[in-house]
Protein backbone atom coordinates (compact mmCIF):
# COMPACT_ATOMS: atom_id res chain seq x y z
CA UNK A 1 0.00 0.00 0.00
CA UNK A 2 0.95 3.61 -1.21
CA UNK A 3 2.13 5.55 2.12
CA UNK A 4 -0.25 8.73 2.15
CA UNK A 5 1.53 12.51 1.25
CA UNK A 6 1.42 14.49 4.41
CA UNK A 7 -0.55 17.65 4.86
CA UNK A 8 -0.46 20.20 7.64
CA UNK A 9 -3.09 23.09 7.24
CA UNK A 10 -2.61 25.83 10.00
CA UNK A 11 -5.69 27.65 11.23
CA UNK A 12 -9.21 26.44 11.32
CA UNK A 13 -11.08 29.11 10.54
CA UNK A 14 -13.18 29.36 7.36
CA UNK A 15 -10.23 29.21 5.24
CA UNK A 16 -8.87 26.41 7.07
CA UNK A 17 -12.26 24.74 7.32
CA UNK A 18 -12.96 24.34 3.42
CA UNK A 19 -9.32 23.96 2.35
CA UNK A 20 -9.54 20.67 4.44
CA UNK A 21 -13.02 19.55 3.37
CA UNK A 22 -11.97 19.94 -0.81
CA UNK A 23 -8.38 18.26 0.24
CA UNK A 24 -10.22 15.61 1.97
CA UNK A 25 -13.29 15.04 -0.57
CA UNK A 26 -10.79 15.09 -3.81
CA UNK A 27 -7.48 13.80 -3.01
CA UNK A 28 -7.69 10.98 -0.87
CA UNK A 29 -4.09 10.45 -1.21
CA UNK A 30 -2.95 12.94 0.91
CA UNK A 31 -3.41 12.76 4.79
CA UNK A 32 -4.12 15.86 6.77
CA UNK A 33 -3.73 17.05 10.25
CA UNK A 34 -5.03 20.52 11.05
CA UNK A 35 -3.67 22.90 13.87
CA UNK A 36 -5.61 25.20 15.33
CA UNK A 37 -4.21 27.26 18.49
CA UNK A 38 -7.64 27.83 20.06
CA UNK A 39 -10.23 25.28 22.07
CA UNK A 40 -12.63 26.14 18.69
CA UNK A 41 -13.54 26.51 15.27
CA UNK A 42 -14.25 29.97 13.35
CA UNK A 43 -10.81 32.06 13.72
CA UNK A 44 -11.70 35.66 14.69
CA UNK A 45 -15.30 34.69 14.09
CA UNK A 46 -15.08 32.57 17.52
CA UNK A 47 -13.25 35.55 19.37
CA UNK A 48 -14.87 39.04 18.71
CA UNK A 49 -16.92 41.83 20.38
CA UNK A 50 -20.31 40.72 21.26
CA UNK A 51 -22.91 41.36 18.99
CA UNK A 52 -20.51 41.51 15.99
CA UNK A 53 -22.65 41.24 13.09
CA UNK A 54 -21.53 40.29 9.34
CA UNK A 55 -21.31 42.63 6.74
CA UNK A 56 -23.00 40.28 4.04
CA UNK A 57 -25.59 38.26 3.48
CA UNK A 58 -25.87 34.72 4.64
CA UNK A 59 -25.63 33.18 0.89
CA UNK A 60 -22.17 35.56 0.33
CA UNK A 61 -20.69 34.57 3.64
CA UNK A 62 -21.62 30.47 3.47
CA UNK A 63 -19.95 27.79 0.86
CA UNK A 64 -21.35 27.23 -1.88
CA UNK A 65 -22.06 23.66 -1.57
CA UNK A 66 -23.31 24.22 1.70
CA UNK A 67 -25.45 26.92 1.40
CA UNK A 68 -28.06 28.68 4.09
CA UNK A 69 -32.35 27.58 4.18
CA UNK A 70 -34.05 29.43 2.20
CA UNK A 71 -37.07 31.06 4.08
CA UNK A 72 -38.59 34.00 5.61
CA UNK A 73 -35.68 35.49 7.52
CA UNK A 74 -32.58 33.91 4.94
CA UNK A 75 -30.96 37.16 4.02
CA UNK A 76 -31.11 38.24 7.50
CA UNK A 77 -26.93 39.09 7.92
CA UNK A 78 -25.57 36.40 10.30
CA UNK A 79 -24.11 37.33 13.83
CA UNK A 80 -21.17 35.93 14.73
CA UNK A 81 -22.19 33.19 17.06
CA UNK A 82 -24.10 32.13 14.10
CA UNK A 83 -21.74 32.06 12.01
CA UNK A 84 -19.26 29.98 13.93
CA UNK A 85 -22.54 27.48 14.43
CA UNK A 86 -22.98 27.39 10.56
CA UNK A 87 -19.20 26.37 10.51
CA UNK A 88 -19.88 23.62 13.17
CA UNK A 89 -22.51 22.20 11.17
CA UNK A 90 -20.07 22.58 8.31
CA UNK A 91 -17.25 20.72 9.79
CA UNK A 92 -19.16 18.07 11.41
CA UNK A 93 -21.17 17.33 8.06
CA UNK A 94 -17.89 16.73 5.88
CA UNK A 95 -16.65 15.07 8.96
CA UNK A 96 -13.63 17.70 9.60
CA UNK A 97 -13.49 17.58 13.41
CA UNK A 98 -11.62 14.37 13.25
CA UNK A 99 -8.38 15.99 12.16
CA UNK A 100 -8.31 19.48 13.98
CA UNK A 101 -6.09 19.32 16.83
CA UNK A 102 -7.43 21.97 19.07
CA UNK A 103 -5.49 24.20 21.41
CA UNK A 104 -1.91 23.41 19.14
CA UNK A 105 0.41 26.11 18.77
CA UNK A 106 2.76 25.92 15.72
CA UNK A 107 6.00 27.12 17.06
CA UNK A 108 8.33 26.80 14.43
CA UNK A 109 8.19 25.63 10.86
CA UNK A 110 12.05 24.11 9.16
CA UNK A 111 11.85 23.18 5.68
CA UNK A 112 14.79 20.34 5.67
CA UNK A 113 15.07 18.46 2.36
CA UNK A 114 11.93 20.09 0.59
CA UNK A 115 10.13 18.51 3.80
CA UNK A 116 8.45 20.74 6.62
CA UNK A 117 9.66 19.83 10.16
CA UNK A 118 6.52 21.45 12.29
CA UNK A 119 7.22 22.34 15.86
CA UNK A 120 3.86 22.71 17.68
CA UNK A 121 2.76 23.31 21.06
CA UNK A 122 0.29 21.30 22.93
CA UNK A 123 -0.31 20.83 26.19
CA UNK A 124 3.04 22.61 27.70
CA UNK A 125 4.24 19.89 25.40
CA UNK A 126 6.39 20.67 22.11
CA UNK A 127 6.28 18.07 19.52
CA UNK A 128 8.08 17.92 16.06
CA UNK A 129 6.14 16.48 12.96
CA UNK A 130 7.25 16.38 9.41
CA UNK A 131 5.18 17.07 6.24
CA UNK A 132 5.20 16.91 2.44
CA UNK A 133 3.13 19.66 2.32
CA UNK A 134 2.40 23.03 4.51
CA UNK A 135 -1.07 25.04 4.08
CA UNK A 136 -1.06 28.28 5.97
CA UNK A 137 -4.92 29.29 6.60
CA UNK A 138 -4.58 32.07 9.51
CA UNK A 139 -5.49 34.45 7.28
CA UNK A 140 -4.57 38.29 7.60
CA UNK A 141 -6.39 39.34 10.98
CA UNK A 142 -4.07 37.46 13.23
CA UNK A 143 -2.52 40.71 15.08
CA UNK A 144 -3.38 44.50 15.67
CA UNK A 145 -1.29 46.87 13.53
CA UNK A 146 0.97 49.10 15.46
CA UNK A 147 0.25 52.76 15.67
CA UNK A 148 2.53 55.40 16.59
CA UNK A 149 1.60 57.51 18.98
CA UNK A 150 3.69 60.05 20.34
CA UNK A 151 4.58 60.12 23.45
CA UNK A 152 2.40 56.91 24.24
CA UNK A 153 3.89 56.10 27.70
CA UNK A 154 2.67 59.61 28.99
CA UNK A 155 -0.54 59.12 28.80
CA UNK A 156 -2.25 58.40 32.11
CA UNK A 157 -5.65 56.79 31.07
CA UNK A 158 -6.58 52.99 28.97
CA UNK A 159 -5.04 52.08 25.50
CA UNK A 160 -6.95 48.99 24.64
CA UNK A 161 -6.78 47.24 21.43
CA UNK A 162 -9.73 46.45 19.85
CA UNK A 163 -9.09 42.90 19.62
CA UNK A 164 -8.94 42.98 23.30
CA UNK A 165 -12.34 44.41 24.02
CA UNK A 166 -14.95 41.82 23.95
CA UNK A 167 -17.60 43.69 25.84
CA UNK A 168 -17.70 47.67 25.24
CA UNK A 169 -19.42 47.98 28.94
CA UNK A 170 -15.63 48.21 30.29
CA UNK A 171 -15.68 51.68 28.73
CA UNK A 172 -19.04 53.11 30.70
CA UNK A 173 -18.89 56.60 31.90
CA UNK A 174 -15.64 57.06 30.19
CA UNK A 175 -14.17 59.26 27.42
CA UNK A 176 -13.02 57.31 24.77
CA UNK A 177 -10.85 58.23 21.55
CA UNK A 178 -11.16 56.15 18.76
CA UNK A 179 -8.57 55.65 16.49
CA UNK A 180 -9.63 54.48 13.00
CA UNK A 181 -13.34 54.36 11.44
CA UNK A 182 -13.18 51.15 9.57
CA UNK A 183 -16.27 48.67 10.58
CA UNK A 184 -14.83 47.52 13.68
CA UNK A 185 -14.33 50.83 14.86
CA UNK A 186 -17.86 51.96 13.73
CA UNK A 187 -19.98 48.99 15.35
CA UNK A 188 -17.37 49.85 18.53
CA UNK A 189 -18.50 53.60 18.30
CA UNK A 190 -22.45 52.77 18.13
CA UNK A 191 -22.71 49.71 20.41
CA UNK A 192 -20.98 51.97 22.80
CA UNK A 193 -23.03 55.10 22.51
CA UNK A 194 -25.44 55.08 25.02
CA UNK A 195 -22.90 53.82 28.19
CA UNK A 196 -20.02 56.20 27.41
CA UNK A 197 -19.31 59.90 28.36
CA UNK A 198 -18.08 61.44 25.57
CA UNK A 199 -16.80 59.74 22.75
CA UNK A 200 -14.50 61.08 19.69
CA UNK A 201 -13.57 59.00 16.30
CA UNK A 202 -9.53 60.11 15.27
CA UNK A 203 -8.83 59.38 11.54
CA UNK A 204 -5.15 59.41 9.88
CA UNK A 205 -6.37 59.25 6.57
CA UNK A 206 -10.10 59.71 4.93
CA UNK A 207 -11.76 56.31 5.74
CA UNK A 208 -13.05 53.67 3.34
CA UNK A 209 -16.16 54.06 1.09
CA UNK A 210 -19.21 53.86 3.61
CA UNK A 211 -22.04 51.44 2.31
CA UNK A 212 -24.94 50.51 4.85
CA UNK A 213 -25.67 47.11 5.68
CA UNK A 214 -29.67 47.16 4.78
CA UNK A 215 -32.01 49.38 3.11
CA UNK A 216 -35.53 48.59 4.19
CA UNK A 217 -34.39 45.55 5.97
CA UNK A 218 -32.96 44.04 2.49
CA UNK A 219 -28.96 43.60 2.77
CA UNK A 220 -27.08 46.23 0.27
CA UNK A 221 -25.31 43.33 -1.29
CA UNK A 222 -28.23 42.52 -3.38
CA UNK A 223 -27.02 45.59 -5.32
CA UNK A 224 -23.61 43.32 -6.46
CA UNK A 225 -25.17 41.65 -9.41
CA UNK A 226 -22.93 40.48 -12.42
CA UNK A 227 -24.35 42.78 -15.03
CA UNK A 228 -23.25 45.95 -13.46
CA UNK A 229 -19.94 44.51 -11.90
CA UNK A 230 -18.69 43.51 -15.19
CA UNK A 231 -18.31 46.92 -15.90
CA UNK A 232 -15.15 48.69 -15.99
CA UNK A 233 -13.98 50.18 -12.79
CA UNK A 234 -13.07 53.70 -13.80
CA UNK A 235 -17.04 53.77 -14.95
CA UNK A 236 -16.83 56.94 -12.15
CA UNK A 237 -14.62 58.54 -13.66
CA UNK A 238 -15.68 58.26 -17.45
CA UNK A 239 -18.78 60.23 -19.52
CA UNK A 240 -20.63 57.64 -18.21
CA UNK A 241 -20.29 58.64 -14.47
CA UNK A 242 -23.74 60.28 -14.81
CA UNK A 243 -25.14 56.86 -15.39
CA UNK A 244 -23.89 55.61 -12.30
CA UNK A 245 -24.76 58.61 -10.29
CA UNK A 246 -28.18 58.44 -11.68
CA UNK A 247 -28.29 54.50 -10.75
CA UNK A 248 -27.87 55.61 -7.36
CA UNK A 249 -29.86 58.77 -7.16
CA UNK A 250 -32.78 56.00 -8.66
CA UNK A 251 -31.90 53.79 -5.51
CA UNK A 252 -31.97 56.47 -2.64
CA UNK A 253 -35.29 57.44 -3.91
CA UNK A 254 -36.34 53.82 -3.87
CA UNK A 255 -35.53 54.12 0.29
CA UNK A 256 -38.97 54.34 2.37
CA UNK A 257 -37.11 53.85 5.47
CA UNK A 258 -36.72 57.53 6.47
CA UNK A 259 -34.05 56.57 8.87
CA UNK A 260 -32.68 54.61 6.08
CA UNK A 261 -32.77 57.87 3.79
CA UNK A 262 -31.05 60.05 6.58
CA UNK A 263 -27.89 57.18 6.89
CA UNK A 264 -27.75 57.42 2.99
CA UNK A 265 -27.79 61.10 2.71
CA UNK A 266 -25.69 61.26 5.70
CA UNK A 267 -23.11 58.62 4.03
CA UNK A 268 -23.16 60.13 0.51
CA UNK A 269 -22.01 63.35 1.83
CA UNK A 270 -19.01 61.16 4.00
CA UNK A 271 -18.37 59.45 0.71
CA UNK A 272 -18.23 62.64 -1.52
CA UNK A 273 -16.35 65.23 0.77
CA UNK A 274 -13.03 64.20 0.29
CA UNK A 275 -12.24 65.92 -3.50
CA UNK A 276 -9.05 64.15 -4.15
CA UNK A 277 -10.63 60.55 -4.30
CA UNK A 278 -14.60 61.27 -4.36
CA UNK A 279 -14.59 60.27 -8.03
CA UNK A 280 -12.79 56.71 -7.92
CA UNK A 281 -16.25 55.63 -6.91
CA UNK A 282 -17.24 52.28 -4.93
CA UNK A 283 -15.50 49.84 -7.51
CA UNK A 284 -12.02 51.65 -6.20
CA UNK A 285 -12.06 51.70 -3.01
CA UNK A 286 -12.07 49.83 0.31
CA UNK A 287 -15.82 49.70 1.56
CA UNK A 288 -16.82 49.79 4.93
CA UNK A 289 -20.50 48.09 5.56
CA UNK A 290 -21.32 49.34 8.71
CA UNK A 291 -23.23 52.61 9.02
CA UNK A 292 -22.95 52.18 12.88
CA UNK A 293 -20.30 55.51 12.99
CA UNK A 294 -23.10 56.99 10.73
CA UNK A 295 -26.07 56.20 13.49
CA UNK A 296 -23.72 57.74 16.16
CA UNK A 297 -22.89 61.08 14.41
CA UNK A 298 -26.48 61.44 13.46
CA UNK A 299 -27.43 61.22 17.01
CA UNK A 300 -25.02 63.58 18.07
CA UNK A 301 -23.32 60.52 20.26
CA UNK A 302 -19.73 60.85 18.35
CA UNK A 303 -17.15 63.85 16.93
CA UNK A 304 -14.86 63.68 14.44
CA UNK A 305 -10.73 64.48 15.38
CA UNK A 306 -7.77 64.37 12.95
CA UNK A 307 -4.28 62.52 13.44
CA UNK A 308 -3.74 62.72 17.19
CA UNK A 309 -0.43 64.39 17.72
CA UNK A 310 0.83 63.86 21.09
CA UNK A 311 -0.39 62.67 24.66
CA UNK A 312 0.43 63.95 28.17
CA UNK A 313 -1.03 62.74 31.15
CA UNK A 314 -4.77 62.06 30.08
CA UNK A 315 -4.65 65.02 27.61
CA UNK A 316 -5.43 63.72 23.83
CA UNK A 317 -3.95 66.31 21.48
CA UNK A 318 -4.56 66.45 17.78
CA UNK A 319 -3.48 68.11 14.71
CA UNK A 320 -5.69 70.85 14.41
CA UNK A 321 -4.62 72.35 18.18
CA UNK A 322 -7.37 70.80 19.56
CA UNK A 323 -7.69 68.56 22.45
CA UNK A 324 -9.66 66.36 24.67
CA UNK A 325 -9.38 64.83 28.05
CA UNK A 326 -9.77 61.15 27.37
CA UNK A 327 -9.96 57.98 30.14
CA UNK A 328 -9.39 55.53 26.97
CA UNK A 329 -7.88 55.14 23.68
CA UNK A 330 -9.33 52.17 21.27
CA UNK A 331 -6.94 51.31 18.83
CA UNK A 332 -9.08 50.04 16.07
CA UNK A 333 -6.71 50.41 12.77
CA UNK A 334 -7.24 46.85 11.58
CA UNK A 335 -5.13 43.54 11.90
CA UNK A 336 -2.17 42.31 9.71
CA UNK A 337 -0.75 38.57 9.13
CA UNK A 338 2.02 37.00 11.49
CA UNK A 339 3.96 34.78 9.84
CA UNK A 340 6.39 34.65 12.40
CA UNK A 341 6.63 31.01 12.80
CA UNK A 342 7.95 30.63 8.75
CA UNK A 343 11.59 30.44 8.38
CA UNK A 344 13.09 34.30 7.71
CA UNK A 345 14.03 33.64 3.98
CA UNK A 346 10.65 32.42 3.17
CA UNK A 347 9.02 35.41 5.57
CA UNK A 348 11.12 37.69 3.03
CA UNK A 349 9.90 36.67 0.34
CA UNK A 350 6.01 37.08 1.10
CA UNK A 351 6.64 40.20 3.30
CA UNK A 352 2.77 40.87 1.44
CA UNK A 353 0.07 38.62 0.28
CA UNK A 354 0.77 40.18 -3.81
CA UNK A 355 3.79 38.54 -3.57
CA UNK A 356 2.18 35.14 -4.45
CA UNK A 357 1.36 34.22 -7.51
CA UNK A 358 -2.89 34.07 -8.28
CA UNK A 359 -2.15 35.10 -3.74
CA UNK A 360 -1.49 31.46 -3.20
CA UNK A 361 1.50 30.17 -4.75
CA UNK A 362 5.02 31.06 -3.75
CA UNK A 363 7.43 30.98 -6.98
CA UNK A 364 10.35 29.29 -5.11
CA UNK A 365 8.39 26.91 -3.50
CA UNK A 366 6.20 24.40 -4.73
CA UNK A 367 4.89 22.76 -1.60
CA UNK A 368 3.80 26.01 0.34
CA UNK A 369 0.35 27.50 -0.24
CA UNK A 370 -2.01 30.07 1.29
CA UNK A 371 -5.60 30.39 1.29
CA UNK A 372 -7.31 33.45 2.39
CA UNK A 373 -4.58 36.09 2.49
CA UNK A 374 -6.37 38.44 0.63
CA UNK A 375 -9.40 41.32 0.91
CA UNK A 376 -12.04 41.60 -1.20
CA UNK A 377 -13.17 44.91 -2.24
CA UNK A 378 -16.73 43.22 -1.29
CA UNK A 379 -18.44 39.94 -1.93
CA UNK A 380 -16.88 37.78 1.03
CA UNK A 381 -13.65 36.02 2.27
CA UNK A 382 -15.03 32.64 2.96
CA UNK A 383 -16.33 32.35 -0.86
CA UNK A 384 -13.00 33.30 -2.31
CA UNK A 385 -11.04 30.80 0.17
CA UNK A 386 -13.74 28.18 -0.86
CA UNK A 387 -12.49 28.93 -4.46
CA UNK A 388 -8.92 28.99 -3.34
CA UNK A 389 -9.42 25.46 -1.70
CA UNK A 390 -10.87 24.19 -4.72
CA UNK A 391 -7.99 25.36 -6.95
CA UNK A 392 -5.53 23.90 -4.40
CA UNK A 393 -7.21 20.64 -4.79
CA UNK A 394 -7.15 20.88 -8.60
CA UNK A 395 -3.65 21.49 -8.67
CA UNK A 396 -2.47 19.01 -6.76
CA UNK A 397 -4.69 16.84 -8.61
CA UNK A 398 -2.47 17.54 -11.57
CA UNK A 399 -5.57 18.74 -13.38
CA UNK A 400 -4.32 22.42 -13.01
CA UNK A 401 -0.38 23.11 -14.01
CA UNK A 402 1.20 26.18 -12.92
CA UNK A 403 3.28 28.39 -15.09
CA UNK A 404 7.39 28.42 -14.27
CA UNK A 405 9.28 30.74 -11.88
CA UNK A 406 9.47 33.65 -14.40
CA UNK A 407 6.35 33.44 -15.99
CA UNK A 408 4.79 33.74 -12.20
CA UNK A 409 7.00 36.84 -11.36
CA UNK A 410 5.32 38.42 -14.39
CA UNK A 411 2.21 37.30 -13.53
CA UNK A 412 2.81 39.06 -9.70
CA UNK A 413 4.22 41.84 -10.90
CA UNK A 414 0.89 42.34 -13.33
CA UNK A 415 -1.45 41.67 -10.43
CA UNK A 416 0.65 44.34 -8.33
CA UNK A 417 0.42 46.80 -10.90
CA UNK A 418 -3.25 46.27 -11.71
CA UNK A 419 -3.76 46.65 -7.63
CA UNK A 420 -2.22 49.76 -7.98
CA UNK A 421 -4.07 51.06 -10.68
CA UNK A 422 -7.51 49.95 -9.20
CA UNK A 423 -6.83 51.03 -5.81
CA UNK A 424 -4.74 53.56 -5.59
CA UNK A 425 -5.19 55.68 -1.85
CA UNK A 426 -5.79 52.16 -0.61
CA UNK A 427 -3.33 49.48 -2.32
CA UNK A 428 -0.49 50.54 0.27
CA UNK A 429 -1.86 49.99 3.60
CA UNK A 430 -3.88 47.17 2.42
CA UNK A 431 -1.42 45.37 -0.04
CA UNK A 432 -3.70 42.34 -0.72
CA UNK A 433 -6.64 44.13 -1.78
CA UNK A 434 -8.30 42.14 -4.57
CA UNK A 435 -11.22 43.05 -7.27
CA UNK A 436 -13.86 39.98 -5.76
CA UNK A 437 -15.63 39.53 -9.47
CA UNK A 438 -12.36 39.74 -11.28
CA UNK A 439 -10.00 37.38 -8.99
CA UNK A 440 -12.93 34.80 -8.46
CA UNK A 441 -13.44 34.81 -12.14
CA UNK A 442 -10.15 34.40 -12.90
CA UNK A 443 -9.78 31.46 -10.38
CA UNK A 444 -13.43 29.70 -11.88
CA UNK A 445 -11.88 30.10 -15.11
CA UNK A 446 -8.66 27.71 -14.68
CA UNK A 447 -11.27 25.56 -13.01
CA UNK A 448 -13.24 25.34 -15.72
CA UNK A 449 -16.40 26.54 -14.00
CA UNK A 450 -17.73 29.30 -15.63
CA UNK A 451 -20.98 29.32 -16.13
CA UNK A 452 -21.57 28.91 -19.88
CA UNK A 453 -23.64 32.25 -20.73
CA UNK A 454 -24.70 31.52 -24.21
CA UNK A 455 -25.34 28.03 -23.44
CA UNK A 456 -27.56 28.88 -20.46
CA UNK A 457 -28.93 31.82 -22.64
CA UNK A 458 -30.36 29.03 -25.07
CA UNK A 459 -30.98 26.54 -22.69
CA UNK A 460 -32.43 27.83 -19.52
CA UNK A 461 -32.67 31.61 -20.11
CA UNK A 462 -34.23 32.03 -16.46
CA UNK A 463 -31.27 30.71 -15.01
CA UNK A 464 -29.02 32.85 -17.24
CA UNK A 465 -30.69 36.01 -15.67
CA UNK A 466 -30.51 34.78 -12.36
CA UNK A 467 -26.90 34.41 -12.44
CA UNK A 468 -26.00 37.55 -14.62
CA UNK A 469 -29.12 40.31 -12.51
CA UNK A 470 -29.35 38.51 -8.78
CA UNK A 471 -26.16 39.33 -6.54
CA UNK A 472 -22.28 37.72 -6.57
CA UNK A 473 -23.70 34.33 -5.05
CA UNK A 474 -20.67 31.67 -5.21
CA UNK A 475 -22.89 29.53 -6.09
CA UNK A 476 -22.78 29.97 -9.94
CA UNK A 477 -19.62 28.39 -9.79
CA UNK A 478 -21.36 24.96 -8.73
CA UNK A 479 -23.63 24.82 -12.14
CA UNK A 480 -20.39 23.10 -13.86
CA UNK A 481 -20.66 20.43 -14.38
CA UNK A 482 -23.93 18.91 -13.86
CA UNK A 483 -24.68 16.79 -10.66
CA UNK A 484 -25.88 16.87 -7.22
CA UNK A 485 -24.16 20.05 -6.17
CA UNK A 486 -25.36 21.41 -9.75
CA UNK A 487 -28.58 20.98 -8.99
CA UNK A 488 -28.71 22.30 -5.45
CA UNK A 489 -26.97 25.41 -7.17
CA UNK A 490 -29.33 25.79 -9.80
CA UNK A 491 -32.44 25.62 -7.34
CA UNK A 492 -30.91 28.13 -5.10
CA UNK A 493 -30.12 30.42 -7.83
CA UNK A 494 -33.43 30.65 -9.17
CA UNK A 495 -34.80 31.51 -6.01
CA UNK A 496 -32.35 34.61 -5.25
CA UNK A 497 -33.83 37.99 -5.05
CA UNK A 498 -32.93 40.66 -7.66
CA UNK A 499 -33.29 44.74 -7.46
CA UNK A 500 -35.72 46.48 -8.54
CA UNK A 501 -36.19 45.80 -12.73
CA UNK A 502 -35.68 49.65 -13.46
CA UNK A 503 -32.18 49.19 -11.22
CA UNK A 504 -30.84 46.71 -13.67
CA UNK A 505 -32.40 47.94 -17.04
CA UNK A 506 -29.91 51.18 -16.36
CA UNK A 507 -27.24 48.77 -15.28
CA UNK A 508 -28.01 46.64 -18.29
CA UNK A 509 -27.78 49.80 -20.58
CA UNK A 510 -24.51 50.88 -18.83
CA UNK A 511 -23.09 47.66 -19.26
CA UNK A 512 -23.88 47.81 -23.14
CA UNK A 513 -22.48 51.52 -23.73
CA UNK A 514 -18.97 50.34 -21.79
CA UNK A 515 -18.96 47.28 -23.48
CA UNK A 516 -18.86 49.60 -27.05
CA UNK A 517 -16.58 51.80 -25.11
CA UNK A 518 -19.02 54.63 -24.99
CA UNK A 519 -17.03 56.12 -22.02
CA UNK A 520 -14.49 58.48 -22.93
CA UNK A 521 -12.25 58.98 -20.30
CA UNK A 522 -12.27 62.63 -17.74
CA UNK A 523 -9.59 63.81 -16.45
CA UNK A 524 -8.40 63.74 -12.95
CA UNK A 525 -5.77 65.56 -11.14
CA UNK A 526 -5.25 62.21 -9.28
CA UNK A 527 -2.38 60.60 -9.57
CA UNK A 528 -3.12 57.44 -10.08
CA UNK A 529 0.15 54.86 -10.08
CA UNK A 530 -0.05 51.21 -11.64
CA UNK A 531 -1.38 50.14 -14.77
CA UNK A 532 -4.81 49.53 -15.50
CA UNK A 533 -5.61 46.13 -16.49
Amino acid sequence: MQNKIKMCIIGAGPSGLCTAKEIQANNPNIDIKVFEKSNNIGGIFANCYQDLTLVNNPFLVSFSDFPPTINDNHLKMWRANEYVDYLNSYAKKNNLLKLIHFNTIVKKISNIKGQWNIDFEHNGKVTTNTFDYLTICTGTNQKSKEIPLKNKQNFSGEIIRSSDLKDVSILKDKTVVFIGLGETASDLIYLSRHIVKNSYASIRRWPGYFIPRYHDNQPTDLDTSNIYHAISRDIDESKLSFLTKFKREIEYRNIISTDDKKIQSTIQEFNSSNPSIKHLGPFRRITVKSCGFIKAYLEDKISLKPKISDLKGKTVMFEDGSSVEADAIVLCAGHTFDLSFLPKEIRDDISSPNKLYKYMFMPKTNNCYFIGFVRPNLGSLPSVSELQARYLSAYLSNKISLPNQATMKKCILNQQETSKWQFPVDFERVSHIVDYRNYTRSLAKDLKVLPKQWHLFFSDIYLWYKINFSFLYPGIYRIHPKGPQSKKAISIIKQLPTMPKKILLLESVLYVLNKFNFRTKKAHKTNLKGKKP
